[in-house]
């Protein structure tokens, strides 16, 4: 699928193409963005730009090299993308290709980041001069989405909190697998603001003679160290309930073998009287005794009792 954009009045707009409208002419577009493209798609975007677009396996590539460079076509920044996916966070990289005349985006997945920044061209709500500072705006969208996904994530932790902290009834195996889940979405979270980092320094370092750009990228870049830090906190909260919902379950785990261990030493009195009076012998004084029965089961009544009073008067109970 193909969105093609361009800069009117220095503000960023669709072209739209249709049944009884002229086609797009795709070289002279300011922004041109590529999700999943079919294979006819795909060979018009290569024509235009006489450069193939990168394979997927390429984009996922982590080294720097491969994931930041300049030749022919222009300034290449592939960069980590977050999403939603079955009810947990995702990532999927996105290559940029930027020149002086045009931006050149391929993804594989919508992405929630697109979709936003084209509702508000389509409002008319972004400013652009040229395909730098719609690339500018993409990565704050980026972040500003992160941050977004951040609180969500810190209200959650609330509720976790609760649910370990001060629910009596708390179902504390829930709460292991909700923390573990929202390690894994902070995790993906801290990889794209750390991603976003080295895209923005690779461009500042190519973009020196844009002086208001160059502002725009150092104040992405303050934001990002403000939620890398609030990242750190949420890491450092999950482990502590995390050991805190771990601390109670083997709290619980030891009272039931508390109860099994008490019982057991009851019991192990009794049993021994009634071992005793159980042997086969043929000459034991009280065998024909009247009362030696009652005698047993008194016997063993106080010899169970005795320890319960025992670990009761200690405290253990």
């Amino acid at each position: 699928m193909l969105h093609i954009f361009n800069i009117v009045d220095m503000t960023l707009k669709e072209m739209r193409s249709g049944p009884g409208r002229e086609p797009i002419p795709i070289a002279e577009a300011s922004w041109v963005d590529v999700t999943d493209p079919t294979a006819e798609e795909r060979a018009l975007i290569e024509t235009v730009h006489k450069a193939p677009l990168p394979d997927p396996d390429e984009m996922e590539e982590i080294e720097a090299s491969a994931r930041y460079f300049i030749d022919s076509a222009g300034i290449h920044v592939h960069s980590l993308f977050l999403y939603q996916s079955e009810g947990r966070h995702k990532t999927d990289s996105v290559a940029f290709i930027l020149n002086d005349r045009q931006l050149l985006t391929f993804r594989d997945t919508e992405l929630p980041d697109f979709r936003l920044l084209r509702m508000r061209a389509h409002r008319g709500w972004v400013e652009a001069k040229n395909s730098l500072d719609i690339m500018l705006a993409l990565l704050e969208q980026k972040v500003e989405n992160l941050a977004d996904s951040l609180e969500d994530i810190h209200r959650r932790l609330e509720n976790v909190s609760f649910m370990v902290l001060e629910e009596v009834s708390g179902e504390l195996e829930d709460a292991i697998d909700n923390l573990a889940k929202l390690e894994d979405s902070n995790g993906k979270i801290r990889l794209c603001l750390m991603d976003t980092q080295r895209s923005i320094s690779f461009l500042q370092r190519h973009i020196r003679s844009y002086p208001e750009q160059q502002d725009t990228c150092r104040e992405i870049f303050r934001d990002i160290e403000t939620l890398m830090s609030h990242t750190a906190f949420l890491f450092e909260k999950i482990n502590f309930l995390m050991d805190a919902a771990q601390g109670f379950i083997n709290i619980e785990q030891n009272q039931i073998i508390k109860i099994f261990s008490i019982a057991a030493v009851v019991f192990l009195p009794p049993t021994l009287v009634a071992s005793m009076y159980g042997m086969n012998f043929q000459i034991m004084p009280e065998l024909n005794w009247e009362l030696g029965y009652p005698m047993a089961v008194v016997l063993m009544v106080l010899s169970g009792i005795a320890p319960y009073w025992y670990f009761k008067r200690k405290g253990w109970l």
